[in-house]
């Protein structure tokens, strides 16, 4: 999984109840959902992905985001590598429409094992 989307919020089971989308995992009152499943190294396949997912469940996010308590991050997974500089875009539309959403976004580096 590379982008995964995290809602957490008092009772979100019970606004589950209302949504079109279902988690692929629910602990602690966070649910998750599969936003991407595009390799890590496939950064402009996830943030097409995170648009979509986005446009497509907005009423449904925004539902799940109605209580004050609610808190969502949008978690973009990333090979970290050693070499260079590296950088990561955020397109301002996925900006401008996870902001709408009460969506925060954060990128998750995972290290790279040489073999």
């Amino acid at each position: 999984m590379s982008a995964v989307l995290r809602v957490s919020a008092l009772n979100v089971e019970a606004c589950l109840v209302n949504t079109t989308i279902q988690p692929y995992r629910l602990e602690s009152g966070t649910a998750h959902f599969l936003v991407s499943d595009c390799d890590f190294d496939d950064v402009p396949g996830q943030l097409q992905d995170a648009l979509a997912f986005l446009s497509g469940h907005a009423a449904d996010i925004r539902w799940m985001m109605q209580t004050p308590e609610s808190a969502a991050t949008l978690d973009f997974a990333r090979e970290a590598r050693e070499e260079g500089f590296q950088y990561l875009a955020f397109p301002a539309v996925l900006v401008q429409l996870a902001g709408a959403l009460g969506i925060g976004l954060e990128i998750s580096l995972y290290p790279v094992h040489a073999p």
